[in-house]
């Protein structure tokens, strides 16, 4: 369920140790509200953005790929965070507003074979509901190792929504994109 109000104080780069506030730089990231909340274990936030950012390259997936994936996984999980977020890097990956509103209702039915395989794996990994034939059609459609790289991703975005969730991080700048945006 969605909160508007942090369970943890959402810290400022100020209020970080100086050898972790290039994390929260305006160059890096800047100071979203899900680093305001890990912040709090400086250390551990650093080796999550080093993890998530060296899954960013894991396989051969384009940023379009990448982002169907996780908003696949965000829809599959309910995670208004990490929807919110990525509807905006979504667009800027390609991926139209109707696009996204079908990605909202669980059709990939618009979607060429490739990505349709990639974000059926996503949300079956989300789901926990891998099987055989959508492996193997994801392998297909891309190789081997872009899917072991797929499912480490999917990994940590479930990861990210199960804190997001748990330390009830708010949205950033204000107000829920929503679940079909406009």
């Amino acid at each position: 369920m969605y909160r508007d109000d942090a369970r943890v104080p959402l810290v400022t780069q100020e209020e970080l140790p100086e050898e972790y506030q290039y994390l929260v730089d305006e160059d890096v990231l800047g100071e979203l509200n899900l680093f305001r909340s890990l912040g709090h274990a400086p250390r551990a936030m650093q080796a999550y953005m080093r993890y998530g950012t060296s899954l960013w390259y894991a396989g051969d997936l384009s940023s379009r790929e990448r982002e169907l994936a996780i908003l696949t996984i965000a829809r599959a999980v309910r995670a208004p965070y990490e929807w919110h977020q990525h509807v905006e890097l979504g667009q800027k990956a390609g991926i139209s507003i109707e696009e996204i509103e079908s990605i909202a209702r669980g059709d990939d039915e618009p979607f060429p074979y490739r990505e349709q395989a990639i974000m059926r794996y996503a949300g079956a990994v989300a789901t926990r509901s891998v099987i055989d034939p959508i492996f193997e059609a994801a392998v297909e459609a891309t190789d081997t190792e872009t899917v072991v790289g797929l499912t480490m991703l999917s990994g940590h975005y479930l990861m990210t929504a199960y804190i997001l969730d748990a330390l009830s991080v708010p949205v950033d700048g204000g107000e829920f994109v929503g679940w079909t945006p406009a």
